[in-house]
């Protein structure tokens, strides 16, 4: 998400220059300097292919034509190289522990003692309050931390829905590509690929992230980060985005109006490197997270009435109901060895791809 705002303020100055540049390219027009005149002039030296076009008419079109079907070859590529499942040598490399729930706890628990969070926004509507804060460490990305509030949401479905990746590209455009790599039946971890499209004419990123989560009697805790997938070779496009770490604690509150049932609150810590100064980061982040949120908001609110037409539950949201037993206190976490177990929807011995045929 951040990495789509990001790139959105570099691409609007290049949108700037498309037409210039496609006039230049159609008319064919070169730019000489005169010392006599001191002066600028330009002249038709040449000519394309094809027949001459006007810039209103269909120039931009061929031109995103062009690239459109250049990233769809780029995207089979990737597509026909996704492996099934993870080799037994790579497990080693592919592991969400204890140890990356205690960071994420430290992280929103603002115990990590890490540098002061700043306020960056603090949003609202009806059935929704958005606050945000950065930091810069001495190293890397920014950091950012959030905590929203959802009005008659459970804290189930909220982990269900950012889960659901067969759901997701109905709110989220960017996702042009998710397929499942590996999963883990008993702890319900799960290595996913992803391919993001990024607006106009910026390239495509790729992730490749494990993701676990555990639950409490305070709620969900999910870690999410970037792995090392060595069957899955890596390509000059699109660019791979090895830093990343995100994660998210989702828990009941009381409802900040009355006639409200329930409300749950989100606590989310999130960095990646997409490789771009911090600055443009950060005024990209100001500029549109606020709309990326409501957009998120109202991709749950289309979830929840999925969920009560009784349409039946897509892999992922089974998968994310496979979870680890944790203590009631948070801070028992870190000393405590949890045993992997099942929610009380799915169960440990059955596939989940089979109770999603069952449910229908």
């Amino acid at each position: 998400m951040i990495a789509e705002i990001a790139l959105t303020v570099v691409c609007l100055v290049a949108a700037a220059l498309i037409p210039v540049v496609s006039l230049s390219l159609i008319k064919g027009c070169s730019w000489s300097w005169s010392w006599t005149s001191c002066s600028w002039s330009w002249s038709s030296s040449w000519r394309l292919p094809f027949s001459t076009f006007s810039l209103d008419d269909s120039a931009l079109g061929r031109l995103s034509c062009c690239f459109n079907s250049y990233r769809q070859r780029l995207l089979s590529q990737f597509v026909s190289c996704t492996q099934p499942s993870l080799p037994d040598q790579e497990q080693e490399c592919c592991e969400v522990n204890e140890e990356d729930l205690k960071v994420l706890i430290s992280h929103i628990d603002e115990t990590d003692g890490g540098p002061p969070w700043k306020l960056m926004m603090q949003q609202s509507i009806p059935g929704l309050t958005y606050q945000a804060w950065y930091r810069d460490p001495p190293l890397g990305p920014t950091q950012y931390r959030t905590r929203t509030v959802f009005e008659n949401v459970s804290p189930e479905l909220l982990r269900d829905f950012f889960w659901d990746d067969d759901f997701r590209p109905r709110w989220d455009k960017m996702l042009i590509h998710s397929k499942v790599l590996s999963i883990d039946l008993q702890s319900g971890t799960m290595i996913v690929h992803w391919i993001r499209k990024l607006p106009l004419f910026c390239s495509d990123r790729e992730y490749i992230i494990i993701r676990r989560i555990w639950e409490s009697a305070s709620g969900y805790y999910c870690v999410t980060k970037g792995t090392p997938y060595p069957s899955l070779p890596r390509l000059r496009r699109p660019r791979r985005v090895d830093v990343y770490n995100s994660g998210w604690h989702v828990r009941p509150v009381k409802p900040r109006n009355a006639d409200q049932q329930m409300a749950s609150e989100v606590l989310m810590f999130h960095h990646e490197d997409i490789g771009l100064p911090r600055e443009i980061v950060k005024l990209a982040v100001r500029a549109g997270m606020w709309s990326l949120v409501k957009k998120l908001h109202s991709g749950l609110q289309m979830y929840r009435m999925k969920n009560e037409n009784d349409e039946s539950p897509s892999y992922h949201a089974i998968m994310a109901r496979i979870t680890t037993k944790l203590p009631a206190s948070p801070s028992t976490i870190m000393f405590h060895n949890p045993e992997a177990h099942a929610d009380e929807n799915v169960s440990q011995s059955q596939n989940p791809e089979t109770q999603a045929r069952e449910s229908s």
